[in-house]
């Protein structure tokens, strides 16, 4: 009885004690981590190699391949697949789910680690990242229009992205489903007959210049291989005025007179709509143990003053929203 009858003697202190209790607790439920997705780790890893100046063959047979002989010795394997590019290797592993993620976050390393020393010295990067549930995007923004090309619909993203990315809580921002540009050139064969000139001397002209035009992927189960040559000409302008051939009485013949050289969209892999619209994503995602609520409201703000600025025809929608769930 004399405990209770302290705080009511002494109300004035109880007072003060309830009201710092009672801004405790707000201000922990104002700054509590909060998300869709509670903090966990995933059985995924994924190994990253850069080795500048190797083509994928090379990129297979001295990196990609030792990597995977590796692997392929660790038990509850569910699958790996490998992306082979110019100058980059891309394993992922994942394990058959229920196995302790933090031990095989061990025995990937163990394993890449044996392999190192014999793997080539120039290799720029080397990196293993360990799948999070802050890989998934908490917002998927979408950049709509008609009219507008793909490539300043990309350019548009890009300029989202970096914007976001500024954002202290952000963990990443990522545009999708925008197709890359491609040079293309037609031969007009009428004009180079009229000069006499041969399909393969002009190809074997330009192909001797290394004209970096992406040739595509190849897929092949679960690898798939990027396929470009290397580059001399900087710009679509330095294909137009190459010289292709110069005739007896000394006039210089350049590719943009017997041919078409123009830019085209590469086919595309995977195309995005909303409500029927063409459009491009710029996805989202949160750093571990943030508030959702309040980084949403940095987001938006970000948002609304990059909106101001978007030119006539194209629109910004919200295609998802994490947050409206939590």
């Amino acid at each position: 009885m004399g405990f209770n009858k302290f705080f009511v003697k002494n109300w004035q202190f109880t007072l003060v004690i309830f009201i710092a209790a009672m801004v405790l607790g707000i201000n922990a439920l104002l700054n509590m981590p909060r998300g869709e997705d509670p903090p966990f780790g995933a059985p995924i890893f994924t190994i990253i190699v850069a080795y500048p100046g190797t083509n994928p063959k090379d990129m297979e047979k001295l990196v990609a391949d030792p990597i995977e002989e590796e692997l392929y010795q660790l038990t509850d394997i569910k699958k790996i697949n490998t992306t082979i590019k110019d100058g980059l290797v891309v394993v992922l592993i994942e394990f058959n789910f229920g196995v302790d993620v933090e031990v095989k976050n061990n025995d990937v390393i163990r394993e890449i680690n044996k392999i190192r020393p014999d793997l080539p010295e120039g290799i720029l990067l080397f990196d293993i990242k360990k799948a999070t549930s802050s890989d998934v995007s908490i917002l998927q923004t979408a950049l709509i229009s008609d009219t507008a090309s793909m490539q300043s619909l990309k350019a548009l993203g890009e300029l989202l992205e970096k914007n976001l990315e500024r954002i202290k809580d952000v963990k990443w921002s990522e545009v999708q489903a925008a197709s890359e540009r491609q040079i293309k050139i037609e031969i007009d064969l009428e004009k180079m007959a009229a000069l006499k000139l041969g399909l393969n001397q002009v190809l074997g002209l330009i192909q001797a210049n290394n004209v970096n035009v992406p040739g595509g992927d190849i897929d092949l189960g679960n690898r798939k291989y990027s396929i470009k040559t290397t580059s001399e000409y900087r710009n679509i302008e330095d294909i137009k005025s190459a010289i292709v051939h110069v005739t007896k009485d000394g006039k210089i013949v350049r590719l943009s007179q017997v041919a078409r050289i123009f830019y085209a969209e590469e086919n595309y892999t995977h195309i995005a709509r909303y409500n029927g619209r063409r459009a491009i994503w710029v996805n989202t995602a949160m750093k571990d143990k943030k508030n959702i609520i309040s980084t949403r409201a940095q987001i938006q703000t970000v948002l609304d003053e990059f909106e101001k600025s978007l030119p006539a025809g194209v629109t910004m929608k919200q295609a998802f929203d994490q947050e409206i769930g939590v």
